[in-house]
């Protein structure tokens, strides 16, 4: 692919897989259960993995569609997996609002070993002999083992499991199961073979999914329906967040590439392992996220959620500076990018992982899952806008104008930086008012 085909290609695969969790999520409210529907994903995840390993190896015979037949699989099967595990996480500490935004940032932090570990693993591997193959056969591997942990560690929700993972699967809970995920599978698999015009059909249905999840927050009555309403609110404010998160591994990893020196704090590092960064700071700084959350009760979520987008701006405009300092040469000293990293990843504590918790405790406790959802349909569409971005600044193939593509690269993060601390400090006035609206109502807000 050239590297606009790249980008949009990844954008319809990264929104498609944030899409399916809304309608997971409801598959596993009305029929499997959070337990059930987890451990059946969990199971199938492997499955798909190996086949898509099987896919890869012969792409030389049956060309690209052999692996995309295969990868397709994921989406919809992932979906059973990852919003019912928040949901599961935030299920435990229902009644407890701090304990609810500690233990989905432990959470959080256990996701970010793998991807600490996976993200310094697998650029070495793809340079090697071995290859891809060698880092998916590392995924089938790790698959497995998740999913043969979990089947083994069920009985340690017990305690939390709802009404439906209490009862047998009938014919009539089995045939709706079935039919999602064969037709989460065709979405895919022709999204898949047509990026382009599959981006305006995705965009669609990710408005119609938080479009449905308004409708159904506006039915419910009285503080239920406030709280998911500011829940709603912050949904839609996650898309400008997330927009600009996207960058670290789309415009951010190919502006490392092709126009810097690929040199951190004097250490050589690939394009792609610079996103060791992310989950590195998670790791060294979000077990201290509880005490602070304890300690600064009044930096409510609605606050942390401005803030997170004021600094995401920030970080674009690191790299906006690192970048007119080397207009002569078109080679950015590198650390540049690894501090626009380093902000937007304490913007991300701020927002991925106190937004999973946030949808816990504002909404109702019989639309989490859906809820989630809806969270993950915000990711899907922020992907779509990404995709479409990227391609502003992506690199003529053979291109080699370092200065040129440095200047377009410029004027891309200057103007990202630009409208998202504009849209932050608004967005921290309105939630200021909003609170305020809601204490005179004797409406609490979590912290």
């Amino acid at each position: 692919m050239t590297e606009k085909e790249a980008y949009e290609f990844m954008g319809v695969t990264q929104a498609i897989g944030y899409m399916m969790p809304i309608l997971a999520g409801f598959i596993i409210d009305k029929y499997l259960g959070l337990r059930r529907g987890i451990t059946l994903g969990i199971v199938l995840l492997a499955v798909a993995y190996g086949l898509v390993y099987l896919g890869s190896s012969y792409v030389h015979v049956f060309g690209t569609t052999a692996f995309i037949a295969a990868y397709a699989l994921v989406p919809a099967i992932n979906a059973l997996v990852g919003s019912p595990s928040s949901a599961l996480v935030s299920k435990i500490y229902k009644q407890d609002e701090v304990g609810s935004k500690s233990g989905m940032t432990y959470y959080y932090m256990s996701i970010n070993i793998g991807s600490l570990v996976g993200i310094g693993i697998a650029p070495m591997l793809m340079d090697s002999q071995y290859g891809v193959m060698s880092v998916l056969g590392i995924v089938v591997i790790g698959k497995a083992l998740a999913a043969l942990n979990f089947v083994a560690k069920h009985k340690l929700y017990d305690n939390v499991i709802d009404d439906k993972d209490k009862t047998k699967m009938t014919i009539d809970r089995i045939i709706p199961v079935v039919c999602y995920l064969v037709a989460g599978y065709a979405v895919a698999f022709f999204a898949y073979l047509n990026p382009h015009v599959s981006t305006y059909i995705i965009g669609i249905g990710c408005v119609a999914g938080i479009s449905t999840f308004c409708i159904r927050t506006l039915l419910l009555t009285g503080d239920d329906r406030t709280k998911q309403l500011v829940a709603t609110f912050l949904i839609v404010v996650a898309i400008i967040f997330f927009v600009l998160y996207n960058q670290m591994a789309t415009t951010m990893v190919m502006f490392t590439k092709n126009n810097t020196d690929l040199s951190l704090l004097g250490i050589s590092l690939s394009a792609a392992q610079f996103q060791m960064i992310n989950p590195f700071i998670i790791l060294l700084i979000g077990s201290a996220l509880p005490k602070f959350y304890t300690k600064y009760k009044n930096f409510t979520i609605p606050y942390q959620f401005s803030v997170g987008v004021v600094l995401a701006g920030v970080s674009m405009m690191a790299l906006w500076f690192g970048a007119t300092q080397s207009y002569d040469t078109g080679i950015v000293n590198a650390n540049y990018v690894g501090l626009s990293y380093f902000l937007v990843t304490i913007a991300e504590l701020f927002v991925s992982a106190v937004g999973l918790s946030m949808i816990g405790l504002y909404c109702h406790p019989k639309m989490i899952a859906f809820a989630m959802g809806a969270w993950y349909l915000a990711s899907s569409m922020s992907n779509l806008i990404s995709g479409q971005l990227g391609k502003l600044v992506a690199v003529p193939h053979g291109s080699t104008d370092k200065i040129g593509s440095l200047h377009a690269y410029a004027d891309y993060f200057f103007s990202m930086g630009e409208i998202a601390i504009i849209a932050g400090v608004g967005l921290c006035f309105v939630m200021y008012v909003l609170q305020n609206s809601l204490r005179r109502r004797n409406i609490s807000i979590a912290c």
